[in-house]
């Protein structure tokens, strides 16, 4: 009886689709990331877009970023946005100091301080290091051009999205 419950482990893994999908998606995850950190933009366009399309937030993260800067696809800053938020709505820091650039400079979007500010507010409670540090100093150079009411503003949409878990953000 013992010989049979490993293999029959095996088989319900590799049926449910659970082990194989997820493992290629690593390696192809893997792959993507070592396409752009080469500078082989195009490559990791590729791979990154198929990971992105199934909801693989830090790939759609780097589609952000290759939008936003024109590597290796076309530069578009509403493509850019698009796959920031979809990568913020999972919960996802990367792309929060991302967000709050946007809006602030206007890129993609009507330029919204108050959206910028709960997006770097957002970026400077999930953030740590260097990020975390940038996140604080944009927060805090925006606060400096805002009014008393802005700023309670987006704090106030800044705590309802992390209580909605980021699917409330908008």
């Amino acid at each position: 009886m013992r010989r049979y419950v490993l293999p029959l482990l095996l088989v319900l893994t590799y049926v449910s689709g659970m082990w194989p999908a997820s493992a290629v998606a690593a390696q192809s995850l893997e792959e993507a990331e070592l396409a752009y950190d080469r500078g082989d933009y195009t490559q990791a366009a590729r791979l990154f877009s198929p990971l992105a399309e199934q909801g693989v937030a830090s790939a759609q993260f780097y589609l952000g970023l290759m939008h936003e800067k024109g590597r290796g696809v076309r530069q578009d800053h509403f493509t850019a946005l698009t796959w920031f938020r979809k990568a913020a709505a999972q919960g996802y820091a990367g792309p929060q100091n991302n967000l709050g650039l946007i809006y602030e400079r206007g890129r993609g979007v009507r330029k919204d301080v108050v959206r910028a500010l709960m997006w770097y507010t957002i970026a400077a409670t999930m953030l740590s290091g260097n990020e975390g540090k940038v996140a604080v100093q944009r927060r805090d150079h925006l606060t400096t051009q805002m009014t008393a009411a802005q700023i309670e503003q987006a704090r106030d949409l800044a705590q309802r999205c992390q209580q909605s878990q980021f699917k409330d953000c908008d």
